[in-house]
């Protein structure tokens, strides 16, 4: 289903995070990725992403994230926050609703096609 492209994407997406370099936020990632169980046409919209747009998720990750992390910087060090809701979940979570968005976009921009040519 591509995971292993996407976990490359995001290492390019997550470079300039020293945070996220390690194999612990990969593996979160990775099953985070398997346990969306995306349908087939979702994975043919997915390798189409790789192939077309994958600067757009790179950026619309980065663009994200970088927020998140300002507002992580913006907290007080007391703040009390649930175990396990740090940076590196934020990270996973934007990069999949980062990916999400842009299956949605493809949905949505072939169903305008469709309906567009008939």
């Amino acid at each position: 289903m591509h995971i292993e492209e996407l976990l490359t994407l995001f290492d390019t997406a997550a470079a300039g995070f020293p945070a996220l370099k390690s194999e612990r936020v990969r593996e979160e990632l990775r099953r985070a990725i398997e346990g969306r169980k995306y349908d087939l046409q979702d994975r043919a919209l997915i390798e189409a992403i790789l192939g077309q747009d994958s600067r757009d998720l790179i950026d619309s990750f980065t663009e994200a994230y970088t927020a998140v992390l300002k507002r992580f910087e913006n907290e007080s060090v007391n703040a009390v926050r649930p175990a396990g809701d740090g940076p590196e979940k934020e990270a996973i979570r934007i990069y999949i609703a980062s990916l999400e968005h842009l299956i949605n976009y493809y949905h949505t921009s072939l169903i305008g096609k469709h309906f567009s040519s008939t």
